[in-house]
């Protein structure tokens, strides 16, 4: 479990059974938020509604790899951990992803959707946005939960969400999206570069 965001500010014990010991752990806590929590929300969704079932369905996925490695090209950017330590942890992530018996089911990682996207998703598109960027991965993750919101995929189970899942069940795709996007977070659907990014990923998901 140490690799993956169990840490210790006190030199302890802990430090011989495998914890990684730090003065800051909020480093590492960015890091499991978005490679590890915001990869797992993004194949949830995306890969549920390809038919997926778990974790390890999804990420064999030709197409839901590529997008979770998009994404995590564009989370990587916004980290302050060195690069072959984030190097590292991605691929102890696909090797963890991959084993069929961790068993991870796509519909209980979706649930709570509305709560989870603005801290796994939105710091890194906020960032690259800030940035000038269309961060194609955080597009991705979000014309993902719009499809689940409007039925497709694993049931919705967010009490959350309720204005987001009215605004992505009135009308089509394009009036849809800007709306559950200002649900998620007041002005986002007014980025209409980023609403573009999202329907066209809506198409990609559905498509392939």
């Amino acid at each position: 479990m140490g690799s993956f965001g169990r840490v210790s500010r006190r030199p302890t014990a802990l430090g011989e059974a495998g914890a990684t010991l730090v003065d800051d752990v909020e480093p590492l806590e960015r890091r499991k938020l978005s490679l590890l929590n915001g990869s797992h929300s993004m194949l949830a969704y995306a890969g549920s509604i390809r038919g997926r079932q778990t974790i390890d369905e999804a990420i064999a996925d030709p197409a839901c790899r590529s997008w979770v490695e998009t994404f995590w090209d564009e989370a990587s950017r916004h980290l302050t951990l060195p690069a072959s330590d984030i190097a590292n942890y991605r691929a102890a992530l696909l090797t963890r992803f991959s084993n069929p018996r961790m068993s991870d089911q796509l519909a209980r990682i979706a649930a709570d959707g509305s709560a989870k996207l603005p801290v796994r998703t939105l710091p890194t598109l906020r960032a690259d946005r800030f940035a000038g960027r269309i961060p194609i991965g955080c597009a991705t993750t979000l014309a993902a939960w719009v499809l689940h919101l409007r039925g497709l995929g694993a049931p919705v189970k967010d009490p959350g969400a309720a204005t987001a899942q009215q605004a992505a069940k009135d009308g089509d795709l394009p009036l849809a999206v800007p709306a559950v996007l200002n649900a998620l977070e007041p002005g986002l659907g007014s980025d209409n570069d980023l609403v573009d990014a999202v329907l066209r990923q809506a198409d990609a998901i559905q498509s392939q």
